[in-house]
């Protein structure tokens, strides 16, 4: 009886496990990930992009490793991490008019406005791209153009783990919280084809603007594409690290086949 239970249990977890690549692997998701910043391994000062795209950032000022939700994480105390110069990682965010921006963060203080992911394109002018806590512990993020937006029914607190993600397509912006959708706000607004941006991690503008006064950040990615919440769910539960697994659902096939010989 107690084997049989077993087996059920084991059969179901592995069963949802599936489907959460199946999910991924239909939906290309994959293919739409820009850049990836796992901040598993500090390279001198330089953290490679996982997404194999090629931009690699680099940690500026106060700044060391500490234990994650994957893996390890930065902790930034005074420091940010920053791909410049600009390239053209930007394109298929415009061209597809779809964007989401996700991470974990920690925040040990916070006074005033700490940006957790900023994007900076080249010809835009100002905060077209980010995602930030404001001095009320409330959500707030631009989408494409500066046309700051918050939602006030929902509040960060400190010491806290949290998985932050905004999906954005130019109809409306929306945020997600820990894999739960919190609310939106209407954009009506249709992304620029921007040629070149920068991004900058733990602050909400320029480097030196909005900067997080103690903050722990991990698993920072961007999409060009607006995920829906059972891939933003994806995303939280496995970790990028499982997303680009191309082979995650042969190996859970084996594991089972290993699993069921045992018995």
């Amino acid at each position: 009886m107690l084997r049989n239970l077993f087996l059920l249990g084991l059969s179901a977890m592995l069963i949802f496990a599936v489907s959460f690549t199946y999910a991924v692997e239909e939906d290309d998701v994959r293919d739409h990930i820009v850049v990836y910043y796992s901040f598993d391994k500090l390279d001198g000062k330089i953290f490679k992009d996982g997404s194999g795209n090629g931009n690699d950032a680099e940690l500026v000022g106060s700044g060391k490793l500490v234990d994650g939700q994957f893996g390890k994480a930065v902790h930034l105390n005074g420091g940010i991490v920053q791909m410049t110069p600009p390239n053209d990682f930007i394109v298929p965010i415009g061209e597809n008019g779809q964007i989401t921006m996700e991470a974990w963060f920690y925040l040990n203080q916070h006074a005033a406005y700490d940006g957790i992911i900023s994007i900076e394109t080249v010809d835009g002018g100002c905060c077209e791209f980010r995602t930030m806590v404001n001095p009320e512990f409330n959500p707030f993020w631009d989408a494409a153009h500066h046309a700051d937006k918050k939602l006030v029914n929902f509040k960060f607190e400190l010491k806290e783990w949290y998985h932050y993600v905004l999906v954005a397509d130019g109809a409306d912006g929306k945020i997600y919280v820990n894999g739960e959708f919190i609310g939106s706000q209407v954009e009506n607004f249709k992304f620029p084809k921007f040629k070149e941006a920068s991004i900058y991690i733990g602050a909400g503008e320029n480097p030196n603007v909005h900067r997080v006064e103690d903050a722990i950040i991990d698993e920072v990615v961007i999409y060009s594409k607006a995920l829906t919440e059972e891939e933003v769910k994806t995303s939280m539960e496995i970790g990028i690290p499982g997303v680009l697994d191309v082979e995650a659902k042969d190996k859970l096939a084996v594991t089972w086949g290993q699993l069921k010989t045992s018995f």
